[in-house]
């Protein structure tokens, strides 16, 4: 679980220390400390101190009022943007950093601009948005360097490359983003970027098995366990409550059936009510295909036709279209298991199609990657 604000445990990055003590100094010039305090409360955020960060913040807004100034607006744009984005992966989220992101503009706040761009670019990825992505990726590399902003537009490229499934180039974005947040102290920053290359791993392993490809085995289970070590070791992420459900897809992989249905009951609700129905409907088709496979037939069936009306949400031009295969795909396998022919071969034919989308999206990300100069990291 996320540490709540209430938590004893100092954060102990040199980040956080740093903020610390700029803060203390500039106690005598108010307008520098509370532009301070909102970068704090966002590293806060990004430790998963939802609590603490909101109250601060909520004060910060207050001052804002009494003592108006564009870059403490511009800063708390930001940070209520992030707010909403870990707390719903959207929520107005874009729209109040891109909000932040002309204000620093006006203001001439090139390392707050850089930082909104970085944002964006994961959003981006997130909403499978490649030219918003390419945009904001490009913008990051052509301002002065930012270790914060390298590091976070680092893990949405390393993820775009591993979308685009070329693990070389996604690789050499990760270290560069490692290097970027361990020159800042920025352990929330690694978490993150730990996670987000954990979990397209994870996915591709999936992806692969769904598919009949051969693929690397589940062993990355281990990898995902590190996750959950390295969070309590610097002290919480902001999303830590989605690290089991990789592990539940990866058990699910594995053909332990019985260990991942308890961890897709206990998780997915929250995920999705949090901002992940994108991907629900998909894990609940792998619940059913556990369900199907301990002997439960009748909660296999119910709730594979519950994750059969997902579909017409997954088939949304928005949808992650690789979800959208994994989704038919495990239909089909589960109603085949159930001796439904029909359904499993018309949600076959349906993965067939969709995993042909797929391949098309990815060759088309390889490309705009490569012709934007994405290919690798500066030097």
């Amino acid at each position: 679980m996320s540490v709540s604000a209430a938590a004893p445990v100092k954060l102990r990055s040199r980040l956080a220390q740093k903020l610390d003590a700029e803060i203390a100094s500039a106690a005598a010039v108010p307008a520098r400390a509370a532009v301070l305090q909102v970068q704090r409360a966002i590293l806060w955020l990004r430790h998963g101190r939802e609590a603490e960060a909101r109250e601060e913040l909520n004060r910060l807004q207050a001052r804002a009022l009494v003592h108006p100034r564009v870059d403490l607006a511009a800063w708390l744009h930001l940070a209520e943007g992030l707010t909403a984005y870990f707390s719903a992966f959207g929520g107005g989220a874009r729209e109040r950093i891109r909000r932040a992101h002309v204000m620093a503009a006006a203001a001439g706040l090139k390392g707050l601009q850089s930082m909104c761009d970085a944002w964006l670019a994961q959003m981006a990825f997130v909403e499978r948005d490649i030219d918003s992505l390419v945009t904001h990726a490009t913008a990051v590399l052509a301002a002065p360097a930012d270790n914060g902003a390298a590091c976070r537009v680092a893990s949405a490229l390393g993820m775009a490359w591993d979308l685009a499934q070329d693990e070389a180039s996604a690789s050499s974005w990760y270290a560069w983003g490692r290097r970027a947040g361990s020159a800042d102290g920025d352990d929330a920053a690694l978490a993150a970027l730990l996670y987000n290359q954990m979990q397209m791993r994870a996915l591709r392993i999936r992806h692969a098995a769904l598919a009949g490809e051969p693929g690397e085995a589940p062993a990355v289970l281990l990898g995902v366990d590190s996750i959950g070590h390295f969070d309590d070791a610097v002290g919480g992420s902001a999303r830590a409550d989605l690290t089991p459900l990789l592990r539940a897809q990866l058990l699910t992989v594995q053909g332990d059936f019985a260990a991942a249905a308890p961890l897709l009951e206990a998780h997915l609700p929250e995920a999705i009510a949090a901002g992940l129905a994108r991907i629900g409907g998909s894990l609940l088709a792998d619940l059913a295909w556990c369900w199907a496979n301990t002997g439960d037939t009748t909660r296999a069936r119910a709730l594979a036709d519950q994750a059969a009306v997902e579909v017409l949400a997954e088939d949304s031009p928005h949808c992650d279209l690789d979800e959208r295969a994994a989704l038919h795909a495990r239909l089909a396998q589960v109603y085949a298991r159930l001796n439904e022919a029909g359904l499993a071969a018309r949600h076959g034919d349906a993965a067939q199609a969709a995993w042909a989308d797929d391949a098309a999206q990815r060759r088309l990300w390889a490309a705009r990657l490569s012709s934007a100069g994405l290919g690798t990291p500066p030097r």
